[in-house]
Parts: structure tokens; C-alpha cells; sequence
């Protein structure tokens, strides 16, 4: 049995996203990731502000408009 891509990954304890940025780096192509970032989990007010931050530059698709996003901050 192989594997499916992307694999999703789960980074609990995320800090400020480090190892969300290096998975979300490896690419199987250029339009093709090896992994997803399906959820990133952070209890420091200011690290969860850092990885909104990353996911908001890594996902604009997924997380909203860029006003939306500068706005609430």
C-alpha cells in the first residue's frame, strides 16, 4: 500500500510554527506538497499569533482576506 499526498500533519505544542515550516516546505513538485498542515495547536497568546501569522502567509486561500486578517490584529 502506498502513501497518499499530502500527508496531513498534526503539530501540537507548536511553538511560534518552526517544524509547521520546514514540513510545509517539502515539496513532491512545484505545485505538489508533501504535506499539510492540518492543524496547528499553541497555548502562548504570542506564538498563536505567530502561527496565524505563517499560516495566513502559507494558505491566503484557506484563511481570508488580507484585510480580514490585518485587521484583527
Amino acid at each position: 500500500m502506498g502513501l497518499t499526498y499530502p500527508i496531513p500533519v498534526i503539530d501540537i505544542f507548536a511553538g511560534p510554527g518552526g517544524l509547521s515550516e520546514g514540513f510545509a516546505s517539502l515539496r513532491l513538485s512545484a505545485d505538489r506538497p508533501a504535506f499539510d498542515i492540518a492543524l496547528s495547536i499553541e497555548k502562548d497568546r504570542f506564538a498563536h499569533a505567530t502561527l496565524e501569522h505563517r499560516t495566513f502567509l502559507r494558505h491566503p486561500s484557506r484563511t481570508g482576506d488580507a484585510d480580514d486578517y490585518y485587521g484583527s490584529h
